[in-house]
């Protein structure tokens, strides 16, 4: 039953990049699971397309997770999202066998994600993982925890062969951080960098073809 709930997996190799990546913003739980292989892995991409990965897998319902695939020159990517709730986060597939036990308990206003120790996800079918990045980010504040960096709102746990056998994850997250008018505006900033990119160099490109326009303007009638 576990091969099937992380089916994902199944083509992971010796090289392959694996980032776990939870957002707990508001009151969902965005989960998004990134594989990248070389392009040169025909086989393993092809099994991979084939596979149905199931973010929600138990005896009460079953949910597959959207999928993204995104295949260049030299490298393929799958991208795995899925949405869950407070109750339905509970039975998220992929945490749950990658642990032998996890909880998210809601107590007041505070929330709380712990593990068992061990992570088991490093070794699957015979295939590899060297490394995997698991990362929280969070609108909520956050207590505690026993992340192994923290960048600013982002809470990562990095595992490999030495410490997979020792890692576990624990955080506490409080309310919803309250965000001033400005804070909202960085955030936003942050969060849609491509497009306040896109929009500066336009805005930019429009002042200074104005200011060119202006000037040529002056010297055709000085002359």
């Amino acid at each position: 039953m576990k091969k099937l709930i992380l089916i994902l997996l199944i083509i992971i190799l010796t090289g392959c990049d694996v980032k776990y990546e939870l957002e707990f913003k508001d009151d969902q739980l965005i989960e998004n699971i990134n594989l990248k292989l070389s392009s040169s892995e025909e086989n393993k991409i092809n099994d991979l397309k084939q596979y149905k990965a199931y973010a929600i897998f138990d005896n009460e319902y079953q949910q597959l997770y959207n999928v993204d695939y995104n295949n260049n020159l030299f490298s393929f990517s799958a991208n795995y999202e899925y949405t869950y709730n407070y109750d339905s986060f509970r039975h998220a597939a992929y945490i749950d066998t990658c642990f032998d036990a996890f909880s998210f308990t809601i107590q007041d206003d505070n929330y709380t994600l712990t593990t068992s120790k061990g992570f088991n996800c490093m070794m699957l079918d015979y295939n590899k993982v060297d490394n995997m990045e698991i990362a929280i980010t969070t609108n909520h504040v956050v207590i505690e925890s026993n992340a192994d960096e923290i960048k600013g709102k982002r809470y990562v746990w990095n595992v490999d062969d030495e410490n997979a056998s020792e890692k576990e994850i624990y955080i506490k997250f409080g309310p919803v951080e309250e965000r001033n008018f400005l804070e909202r505006i960085i955030d936003f900033m942050s969060d849609n960098i491509v497009a306040v990119v896109i929009i500066s160099v336009l805005v930019l490109a429009v002042v200074i073809g104005s200011i060119i326009i202006v000037v040529i303007s002056k010297k055709n009638n000085e002359i």
